[in-house]
């Protein structure tokens, strides 16, 4: 299939992670690399240079410390045991306000993880380099994924919510190398399972983030049928949408795919034809989904184009089934514009690289 040119990738991840402000304050100069780890490597360090700019995050944090007099709680035994009254000191427990937190910590430790790690640029890895060394005070921290579930981001620190998520990224994207000690990046736009994920999410996103004229959300809803045995009801699965577009007059149910080949060889394998596990999940979302106004609820099926250019539209007792394929390969410019047409939506606001 065609592979997604990395500075597409980024577009797709910012608009997945809904981060498109954020994406654009870190996007000079991406356009030099082909590689994902050094896309991501560059993303980052541009991020943590405007963090220097304006200030590393600060927040309190329990300490426990010897100290001059006594400064919030006095640790008594800890006092005695070190001796530390007849020097005029204490032991105590108090809230400092410090830039050695969690989220400076993961920052640190994820330009350390790129120092250590094949194929990184020469440039970039002098500027991770400088990094690093302007990370002085902060502690480097072996990453978990329990590290990024502890973050919490809000209003005052939310610009290192894009940061934290390409970091994210390179963590769950490398593995060690316990030879040599370092660290390979694994490509996941490679991945037709995560590159799958990541389209949904965009698709999503895009049309929540760029238009007003649908609602967009994702319904989960169950068969319309019963047993009489409440155990035999559990067994029946929930129906999940990927997306669904909803205004006063219309339904449209859009299930994205992420196929190396869009099209499936007929039994006789002299013909060709959509895959029909797709239309028929589709189908049975158009069927069921809720609609106690009886708008017109029609369907799209979205693939990512690997060779397949398609756009084609079948109508049944008022019902349209959308086939359509989208060039992830293109300016991304006319990516936007391709998904804006499929359900007639106007212009949209674009980031800039």
């Amino acid at each position: 299939m065609k592979l997604v040119p990395v500075k597409n990738i980024y577009y797709l991840l910012s608009y997945a992670w809904d981060k498109l402000d954020e994406a654009e304050l870190t996007s000079a100069g991406v356009d030099d690399y082909e590689e994902m780890v050094n896309l991501l490597g560059k993303v980052l360090a541009n991020g943590c240079y405007y963090l220097f700019k304006r200030g590393l995050y600060r927040s309190y944090q329990d300490t426990e410390s010897e100290i001059p007099g006594i400064r919030g709680k006095l640790l008594l035994q800890e006092s005695v045991g070190a001796l530390s009254f007849q020097n005029r000191r204490a032991w105590c427990q108090f809230d400092e306000l410090t830039h050695n937190i969690l989220l400076n910590q993961i920052l640190k430790s994820t330009v350390s993880r790129l120092l250590r790690m094949d194929r990184i640029d020469k440039d970039l890895y002098l500027d991770l380099k400088e990094i690093y060394q302007r990370f002085s005070g902060i502690d480097e921290i072996p990453l978990q994924l329990s590290s990024f579930k502890m973050v919490r981001i809000h209003r005052n620190n939310s610009f290192y919510g894009f940061l934290i998520q390409v970091c994210h990224l390179l963590f769950e994207s490398t593995a060690l190398n316990e030879s040599n000690g370092r660290f390979q990046f694994r490509d996941f736009s490679r991945d037709h399972y995560k590159l799958a994920r990541l389209f949904e999410s965009f698709v999503f996103n895009f049309y929540e983030r760029s238009q007003r004229r649908y609602k967009v959300y994702r319904p989960s809803f169950s068969w319309p049928y019963s047993s009489k045995n409440e155990e035999d009801n559990k067994l029946l699965p929930t129906m999940n949408t990927d997306i669904v577009l909803e205004d006063e007059e219309r339904i449209i149910i859009i299930d994205t795919k992420f196929y190396s080949s869009t099209l499936a060889k007929r039994e006789d394998y002299d013909s060709i034809s959509f895959k029909s596990e797709n239309l028929y999940q589709l189908f049975a979302y158009m069927q069921h989904i809720p609609n106690e106004k009886g708008k017109q609820v029609d369907g799209i099926l979205l693939y990512p184009d690997v060779g397949d250019t398609l756009h084609a539209t079948y109508e049944w007792n008022y019902q349209q089934i959308t086939f359509k394929t989208v060039d992830l390969g293109q300016d991304w410019r006319g990516i936007e514009d391709e998904i804006r047409e499929l359900v007639g939506v106007g212009e949209t606001a674009t980031i800039a690289i």
